[in-house]
């Protein structure tokens, strides 16, 4: 990862993708931290990912490289610490940002969260191996922590837009329509999600966003 400018055409380079993860565990820690001490929470953020996405985006695209690194490394340690100076009953917490989801559920989240943008990443530059590979990690890392329909929706979700962007469709939509089953406003999503567009045109994924 070296210093460059901002993609003209404004899609994401590694520094960007690692900005956008350590910005999101930054949070992530300081909610953890402001439940236990009843300190200030983070300002809240949008509902809309892409609003959000592209809020962080503009605070980060200039950043350095190596400042960059370094908030990576120190947002890992961030919560880290935060989960270690919390109880369990702290860690039980309802997460303000998912009113379903406790506290605790953003540390493999964001493990996930990374996985997603490695994914991303390697099929920007190419590297389908490496991107299954990542994704497939991310996966397994999360069913290790949740083991409901619900709570892996997310996962199974993000698994099958890897195979959607490689035109899988046999792996894609087996993925989809178990997500869908357990989160069917998974859907709303989906009608929009760029990830999806390599298989937008395919019988069976029509007929499980109509359903």
């Amino acid at each position: 990862m070296v210093d460059g400018p901002a993609n003209a055409d404004g899609t994401w380079n590694a520094k960007d993708h690692l900005a956008h993860l350590s910005w999101w565990r930054n949070r992530d820690a300081q909610t953890l931290n402001a439940l236990r001490t009843g300190g200030e929470m983070p300002p809240s953020v949008d509902d809309d990912d892409n609003v959000q996405n592209a809020v962080i985006y503009a605070g980060i695209k200039d950043r350095p490289a190596a400042e960059v690194k370094a908030d990576a490394q120190g947002s890992w340690a961030a919560l880290r610490t935060a989960v270690e100076a919390s109880s369990e009953e702290d860690l039980g917490k309802q997460d303000p940002r998912q009113k379903d989801a406790q506290v605790w559920e953003s540390v493999p989240g964001a493990v996930g969260h990374a996985g997603t943008h490695v994914w991303s990443w390697y099929l920007d530059i190419g590297d389908e191996k490496r991107a299954i590979e990542g994704a497939q990690w991310s996966a397994a890392i999360e069913e290790r922590f949740f083991d409901t329909p619900e709570k892996l929706a997310t996962s199974r979700y993000n698994l099958a837009c890897v195979y959607a962007r490689l035109g899988r469709v046999e792996d894609a939509l087996p993925l989809l329509r178990e997500s869908f089953e357990a989160r069917p406003d998974g859907k709303i999503w989906a009608r929009k999600d760029a990830d999806l567009d390599g298989i937008r045109d395919v019988p069976e994924f029509k007929e499980l966003l109509a359903t």
